[in-house]
């Protein structure tokens, strides 16, 4: 067989249920390493889906063998994410055409994906098709100190997440989305139900360590902030998914006592790091997280189509 040559005109097509592991294996070996993860991580929690639910598997067929693959995969709240393989030049194209396309259809409020700073190339393909880069993002880590050895902070108090009902939950992470500096485009589109089926789509166990910020000893006062944590035992770590205050509590240096309750968290459950990361745009978040001792050890960027 002799190949289609990469600039050649492509048509793109639902990938047939007998070449879904061979699409899906493409697409995990063109993704970097963090990338390769959440893939296996996406492919798991679809093993038992519906076939409808891949309808998203998107590919390029030559002569019945496979050229290339792309996968938009839903996600909670009405958002997806875009997966794809090495495909160049028009038969990336394509692929990202008829991705594009099939999102419209699907009324998908977001569909993103992600890449490292490296991949020039790939970032300009996603720009021809119409997608957006919407937050450059650092990936940052820290050792748990010992306790005792934290910087003094503002004192806090703090309650458990499910000590709040839903309506006040969701009222309470809007507060605090309001006026963020982090991914600004993207708080712009999600509201605070996505992000919250986000985080628990990541790991429904984690609200045990979820806690709701307040300022008073009050035990009615009204929330200043949330402080969100994930356990993340492969890496014998802690992740930090969200810091937040809401408006009228930043300015008082609160920031540091919630980055203080994150790390007092993490001791207690054993962790050895602190994980999280940040929009490399948010210029104070930043200042804070280095001077308590983080480091960066990963960078990507977050390209998006925004309905």
């Amino acid at each position: 067989m002799t190949p289609a040559p990469d600039d050649a005109p492509e048509t793109v097509e639902p990938c047939p249920l007998m070449l879904r592991r061979q699409a899906v294996m493409q697409l995990a070996a063109a993704s970097h390493t963090a990338g390769r993860r959440e893939l296996a991580q996406a492919i798991d929690a679809h093993l038992e889906a519906p076939d409808h639910d891949w309808d998203g598997l998107r590919v390029v067929l030559q002569d019945g063998e496979l050229e290339a693959a792309l996968w938009v995969q839903p996600l909670p709240g009405n958002m997806a994410q875009l997966w794809q393989s090495d495909a160049t030049g028009q038969r990336a194209a394509a692929l990202l055409a008829d991705a594009r396309r099939w999102v419209a259809e699907q009324g998908f409020r977001l569909c993103q994906t992600v890449l490292t700073p490296d991949q020039s190339d790939a970032a300009r393909a996603l720009e021809s098709a119409g997608m957006t880069l919407v937050a450059p993002l650092e990936y940052l880590t820290a050792p748990v100190p010992d306790a005792g050895t934290l910087p003094e902070a503002p004192a806090i108090r703090q309650r458990p997440w499910d000590s709040l009902d839903s309506a006040r939950q969701l009222a309470l992470l809007d507060a605090v989305q309001q006026d963020s500096l982090d991914c600004v485009a993207l708080c712009d589109v999600l509201d605070a139900e996505a992000l919250l089926a986000g985080f628990l789509q990541q790991d429904e166990q984690a609200p045990a360590h979820w806690r709701v910020i307040q300022t008073s000893a009050s035990g009615d006062a009204a929330p200043a902030g949330v402080l969100l944590l994930a356990p993340r035992p492969e890496v014998q770590g802690m992740e930090l998914l969200l810091m937040g205050l809401v408006p009228a509590a930043r300015g008082q240096g609160l920031g540091q006592a919630v980055l203080n309750a994150a790390f007092a968290e993490a001791r207690n459950a054993g962790a050895q790091r602190l994980l999280l990361s940040v929009d490399m745009t948010n210029t104070p978040a930043r200042r804070l997280y280095q001077a308590a001792g983080f480091v960066c050890y990963s960078r990507q960027q977050v390209y998006a189509w925004l309905s």
